[in-house]
């Protein structure tokens, strides 16, 4: 199930409830700190590096969710993304 809010009614909330102010806040503030995140994650990390943290992170969503969708959130191609998989996944031989 989908609710929907409008921008006037969630005004109109927030202005009537004070613990729904208090909770649009700190959903907004999560947000933007996730997003600061993947930002500095992009900027800083190898595209290897994110693939980790986010299997650790978030080990089902490989399973939900298509590979290009996972590549892009990655910030790298679908094809990077299948040879990091498959460099991972192979055992090295010696």
């Amino acid at each position: 199930m989908v609710l929907t809010i409008t921008k006037p009614q969630l005004d109109l909330l927030y202005r009537e409830s004070p613990i729904f102010e208090s909770l649009g806040r700190i959903l907004a503030e999560r947000s933007v700190q996730a997003a600061s995140a993947r930002a500095a994650s992009l900027a800083s990390n190898k595209p290897e590096e994110r693939y980790l943290t986010l299997l650790e992170q978030n080990p089902t969503l490989f399973q939900r969710v298509p590979q290009k969708y996972i590549a892009s959130m990655l910030g790298i191609s679908p094809e990077s993304l299948s040879r990091i998989r498959k460099r991972i996944l192979t055992p090295v031989k010696s």
